[in-house]
């Protein structure tokens, strides 16, 4: 008998549930039609049955479009009542006034809302909240009136700036953030979130960062006054990259919040992650001058000699009196530090790489890592960093075997990680130089899989290089002086290099290798820091070899070197756009496009099509 009840319940529920859905479809299917007469019908028995608002919407839809406004009236006033905390519900019951033009009712209902609805400051913000967005500014106001009478402890803040921006007061917005971070400084991330989205911080020339710079400025400077406003003032700076005309500020705050060095450290990184080198290494030395912590102290200067490293290496602007200054501060730093350790390790392996390759000192450079590779504190993989820095050395000195051998030993001891990878590229990269073709390309096949993207792609362009333009007996004389050229570039002597480059060109007019002629010179002159020469270079590869397979290089590494040494935004924008548009197959692509929505501003997160 139960079960005989259970299978009766469960088909007139499923009978019920078909019927209901037959007229789910068929109301859609005539309100698409635009009859809404017959959907009316079939929308009040589904209302009935599921009192939604999806339904109700609908219904009342049908029944304003036949002319019934009455029957829609009496159905709001009816959904209303039987729930009448829904403020959307009240606001739709007030709308339908509205569009009757019956606005004297429509204002009994928000005043009803006003002396009602506010019980609490969360539906006091809601009341707000729904009133600014339809443009009711009167009534937002009285809203926020009342909360804030009501529930005098409640931070309405957010509210009332939010008011000020609907009706364009910037300067009144600001305050009123202010005036909020002077009793709660813990909502300065909400604060500049809001500020950042209304206001335009692009540029200091712009109105809007003129009126947050005075405003912070006076209120940093009251007697008593929070740090949060100092902070909030680095903030501001910090957005349009002037890092110099905030770092007074930094030290009050560091100061102020007995931070010991750390916020002038913090923002000695910053400054250099956003390469103003000049600021970062006055912050490093402030911090390192002021803090009593020793662990702080180490990481300033390696922090200042870090900044000495990049300016050499990488920015290559310096005098022979700055290069002697950075090496100085090395060896100080050294002597301070003491035997080498895991640790202290890097700022070793800087010293020897200016020694080798800007001061010319490569024996100095090698004794220091000889003796450094002996140090316990060491674990095998940082040793085997320090011998593939000796064999980078060797190979500058011009000892290619010396440096083979410290290249296969690397590789045998780390066969299956990245480190052992690298020394077999560099490896096999001694056997091209050396004319060795096909057994280095031997190598490089083996290195095409490796785990390493970045080191599986310079072994198939190096691979790809030499099946391109070795092969006949007449090529060999040619690709052996450019293999042996590419070597003079690896050990910086340019000028050698630049002359068999002259000569293949003159005994081999109209070789395949021109176009990666112009792709080594380019890179020999960003080694030297010529990097308008370098770019040139690139340009002719995009001129004169636009469907040869280093066009797509060539144009991303000039426009590189564009955004990153020229310091030129926009230039390096159109170019890296040109990138995608004539090669959207390119392994450069991803990087590209990802530059472009950087330099555009945009944050974007999906991967859509450029």
């Amino acid at each position: 008998m139960i079960r005989l009840l259970i299978f009766i319940f469960i088909f007139i529920f499923q009978l019920s549930w078909a019927q209901t859905d037959t007229d789910i479809k068929l109301a859609d299917h005539y309100y698409s039609q635009g009859e809404f007469e017959k959907a009316k019908g079939y929308y009040q028995l589904i209302y009935n049955t599921s009192p939604n608002q999806v339904y109700l919407n609908r219904l009342l839809e049908c029944l304003t479009e036949t002319g019934e406004e009455k029957q829609a009236e009496k159905l709001l006033k009816k959904a209303v009542s039987k729930d009448p905390s829904n403020l959307a519900l009240q606001f739709q019951w007030a709308a339908f006034y509205e569009q009757q033009e019956t606005g004297s009712k429509a204002k009994k209902i928000y005043e009803t809302l006003l002396s009602e609805h506010i019980t609490n400051p969360s539906s006091g913000i809601a009341l707000f909240n729904s009133f600014l967005a339809l443009s009711k500014i009167d009534f937002a106001k009285r809203a926020l009136e009342t909360s804030k009478k009501q529930f005098k402890s409640y931070p309405f803040h957010f509210q009332e700036a939010d008011l000020y921006a609907q009706m364009n007061k910037k300067e009144e917005m600001v305050t009123t953030y202010m005036e909020l971070l002077e009793k709660h400084d813990y909502y300065d991330k909400a604060v500049k979130k809001a500020l950042l989205t209304r206001l335009d911080l692009s540029k200091e020339q712009t109105p809007e960062f003129i009126l947050l710079k005075k405003e912070l400025f006076g209120r940093a400077q009251e007697v008593n006054a929070s740090v949060v406003f100092s902070e909030l003032l680095i903030w501001l700076y910090m957005q349009v990259d002037n890092f110099a005309g905030v770092y007074n500020q930094v030290v009050s705050v560091d100061i102020r919040s007995k931070a010991n060095g750390m916020r002038l450290y913090s923002f000695a990184k910053i400054c250099s992650e956003n390469k103003d080198y000049s600021t970062a290494l006055k912050a490093f030395q402030e911090s390192k001058d002021m803090t009593t912590n020793p662990d702080l102290k180490f990481m300033c200067l390696k922090g200042i000699l870090h900044v000495g490293y990049i300016q050499i290496t990488e920015l290559k602007r310096y005098t022979e009196n700055e290069l002697s200054s950075v090496l100085v501060n090395y060896e100080l730093a050294l002597e301070t530090i003491g035997p080498i350790t895991s640790r202290t390790l890097s700022v070793l392996m800087e010293y020897a790489e200016i020694l080798a390759y800007y001061a010319n000192q490569k024996d100095k450079a090698l004794e220091h890592l000889i003796k450094t590779y002996n140090s316990r504190a060491l674990t095998d993989v940082m040793r085997a960093e320090v011998k593939m820095l000796r064999a980078d050395i060797e190979l500058l000195k011009g000892n290619v075997w010396d440096a083979a051998l410290l290249y296969m030993q690397i590789s045998e001891d780390f066969n299956f990680e990245i480190i052992g990878n690298r020394a077999k590229f560099k490896n096999a990269r001694i056997f091209y130089y050396e004319g060795e073709f096909e057994f280095a390309q031997s190598q490089l096949d083996v290195l095409k899989q490796s785990t390493s993207k970045l080191l599986s792609n310079d072994a198939l362009d190096l691979s790809i290089m030499i099946t391109d333009n070795y092969g006949l007996d007449s090529n060999y004389i040619a690709m052996a002086w450019f293999s042996k050229a590419d070597l003079y570039i690896e050990q910086l002597q340019f000028t050698e290099a630049f002359s068999l480059f002259d000569s293949i060109q003159i005994n081999y007019p109209f070789h395949s290798l021109a176009d990666e002629i112009l792709y080594k010179r380019a890179h020999a002159m960003s080694l030297k820091g010529e990097w308008i020469e370098s770019i040139g270079y690139y340009d002719d590869i995009i001129k004169f070899h636009a469907t040869d397979i280093l066009s797509d290089n060539a144009m991303f590494k000039a426009a590189e070197l564009v955004e990153a040494k020229l310091n030129d935004p926009d230039n390096a924008l159109e170019r890296y756009k040109q990138l995608l548009l004539s090669h959207p197959g390119s392994l450069y692509s991803h990087e590209a496009r990802k530059r472009v929505r950087r330099l555009r501003g945009e944050e974007l997160q999906t991967e859509d099509d450029f």
